[in-house]
């Protein structure tokens, strides 16, 4: 983990923010929090762990439609024509199943709770299939309370969609809500 320190005291509100959402940045070794800029950037691999891109989280702005560093909560930047997902450098190769969730806040408090999880960053990872079938692990989708989300479902096979998002959800609940999907397995 890289951290870029603050000229002025300006810290807690990215980490505040951070453990908010349920992302424990104590979890990851390939990101930066930049509290300078209160960003948090996580680094994007391809499938087989290469590097291959990159996420900026800027919790200061609220529009999620804009792909621009200074203008949207999200900015992501991915090699031309490469397969990008975050998530790779948690996996327990011992746990034998593997969530899929849209976004990285998603993935992250799955983190939290010790679950295999990662995040493809869409809803349609129609190009990830072969790799679903080729890793040892059983891939279960958690989609949205969405269309996108039910996509996100319909693509990787398997899953189901929450009443709502993860990262909306308390992480005793959260957990409580996926023991039980899992026992109904």
């Amino acid at each position: 983990m890289i951290i870029i320190p603050p000229t002025a005291p300006a810290t807690l509100p990215l980490l505040a923010h951070l453990h908010k959402r349920n992302f424990s940045p104590d979890l990851y070794h390939n990101i930066v929090l930049d509290h300078c800029n209160q960003r948090l950037t996580v680094y994007l691999n391809n499938l087989s762990g290469q590097f291959v891109g990159y996420q900026q989280y800027n919790p200061r702005c609220s529009d999620k439609t804009f792909n621009l560093p200074h203008l949207g909560r999200y900015y992501t930047v991915v090699t031309a024509k490469q397969i990008a997902l975050w998530g790779l450098e948690t996996l327990k190769p011992q746990q034998k199943i593997c969530f899929v969730v849209e976004g990285i806040f998603k993935a992250a408090c799955l983190h939290q709770l010790g679950y295999n999880a990662i995040a493809v960053l869409c809803n349609n990872p129609v190009q990830m299939h072969a790799w679903f079938y080729a890793m040892p692990y059983q891939f279960i989708a958690i989609g949205d309370a969405d269309q996108a989300g039910e996509q996100l479902v319909k693509c990787v096979g398997h899953g189901t969609v929450f009443a709502k998002d993860l990262d909306e959800y308390a992480p005793a609940d959260l957990d409580l809500a996926l023991q039980h999907y899992l026992n109904q397995l």
